[in-house]
């Protein structure tokens, strides 16, 4: 009998605590570029944007340890990552620019210059920050020739912890990245 009443407290138990709720994060500015270009003589855009496939996922990774990552479960990208970071780099280095840096190749134009950006790490760290490592080369499509070749590496601690806190700092080093960009231009 007693076994039984211990069973169903812990059913009991086990079944009234609440499960995590999915929280979801846009990768968005703070303030989205409006422009109009009216000629696209000389259009800069961001041309192969490649992503690691371990942060390919919906969830947020962490590095738990040497070497090792892991995907939240209930922390995810509202959308998919690739295309988040091309809205937002394209917007970043738009206005550290001074120029406007398009995002998609719409209307099929010759661009003076294509950005083409891999991501290979960005993740939330061990020690409690956020890493970013990425290269991007200004390549002159008409000549088909690689002007620049480039990388960055930075780490940012997180302001407090949590995922909203990963996300921010996140948004930090690609801020930088944008800025190391659009330097190169």
């Amino acid at each position: 009998m007693k076994y039984l009443a211990l069973i169903a407290a812990l059913l009991v138990t086990g079944c009234s605590s609440s499960a995590p709720t999915l929280k979801q994060y846009l990768l968005r500015t703070d303030t989205p570029s409006q422009f109009t270009l009216q000629d696209s003589t000389g259009a800069v855009g961001i041309g192969t944007l490649t992503v690691a496939p371990y942060i390919d996922g919906r969830g947020l990774v962490l590095e738990t340890s040497n070497g090792e990552v892991r995907a939240a479960r209930d922390h995810q990208w509202a959308e998919p990552l690739r295309e988040s970071l091309r809205s937002y780099l394209s917007s970043k280095v738009s206005e550290q620019s001074g120029q406007v840096i398009r995002a998609y190749n719409y209307a099929k134009v010759d661009w003076a210059q294509r950005i083409d950006i891999r991501i290979d790490e960005l993740h939330g760290t061990a020690n409690g920050g956020a890493k970013l490592v990425a290269y991007w080369n200004i390549v002159d499509p008409a000549e088909r020739k690689v002007l620049s070749e480039n990388g960055f590496y930075e780490t940012e601690a997180l302001g407090r912890d949590g995922y909203d806190a990963l996300v921010q700092a996140q948004k930090k080093l690609l801020d930088r990245l944008a800025s190391a960009i659009a330097a190169s231009l």
